[in-house]
């Protein structure tokens, strides 16, 4: 089995949770109000488990010899700005503004790790 089939089969389930997570918490915050910490909590694991999803994506996409950092591709960067939009959208929603920048510091820290250091992403 090639290392890349794996590496987009992890992004792929990481994505199904983190959507199933968003799903959980829009319908328990739904239902009450005193729920909003575990609303919060079940957001939180769902942005880290979309983190996770984009990562495979993009490590999949360096296994095959794309570098996605280097040319721009237009559908997938619009894919992860609406995702990211949405995350923003959520938290500020909810009133919790220093969660969603939290997530946006380490999206730019991890991304100039990523510039920088692509021969990183290789483990042999």
């Amino acid at each position: 089995m090639s290392l890349w089939i794996l590496a987009l089969s992890i992004a792929l389930i990481a994505g199904a949770m983190s959507i199933t997570l968003f799903f959980s918490g829009l319908k328990l915050e739904q239902l009450r109000r005193s729920k909003e910490k575990a609303a919060r909590n079940l957001f939180i694991w769902a942005v880290l488990f979309l983190g996770a999803a984009f990562g495979g994506i993009e490590w999949a996409f360096y296994l095959l010899g794309y570098n996605l950092f280097a040319f721009f591709a237009f559908p997938l960067v619009a894919f992860f700005a609406i995702w990211f939009a949405f995350i923003v959208w959520l938290f500020e929603r909810r009133g919790e503004r220093k969660i969603w920048i939290a997530f946006l510091v380490a999206l730019a820290v991890l991304t100039v790790i990523a510039t920088n250091c692509m021969n990183c992403l290789a483990f042999w």
